[in-house]
């Protein structure tokens, strides 16, 4: 019976199923705002090794409490992705939040205002 058991636990991580339990939220998110170009860069560290199944899916941008961004992301390349985005009317003392969600579990945000270029 306990053999039985220690097969059917194996099963589960060989096929995925157990993924949840290695799986984690993105470790970090680092963003900029270029007010010159209105440029928003966004880097966000979610270490997977080069797993397909584990991977972020989706990163929401919110500008001054409004979602204006939503992106659905069916694979990750590497263990650091670096998004850029385009906002016209972002200026000085906006705050943004960039939201990105692991597929398997957890997610990580940001939020920052938006300061003079140095």
């Amino acid at each position: 019976m306990r053999n039985i058991f220690l097969i059917v636990l194996l099963a589960f991580f060989l096929i995925g199923i157990g993924s949840p339990v290695i799986a984690h939220p993105p470790g970090q998110i680092v963003a900029e705002f270029d007010l010159e170009s209105n440029i928003l860069s966004v880097k966000v560290t979610h270490n997977v090794g080069g797993d397909p199944i584990h991977y972020i899916e989706s990163l929401k941008v919110i500008y001054n409490a409004k979602e204006i961004i939503s992106q659905q992301i069916s694979k990750q390349l590497g263990d650091l992705q670096t998004f850029l985005y385009f906002i016209p009317e972002a200026k000085k003392g906006d705050e943004i939040e960039i939201e990105a969600v692991c597929n398997i579990f957890g997610e990580k945000s940001v939020k920052f205002t938006i300061e003079d270029s140095e």
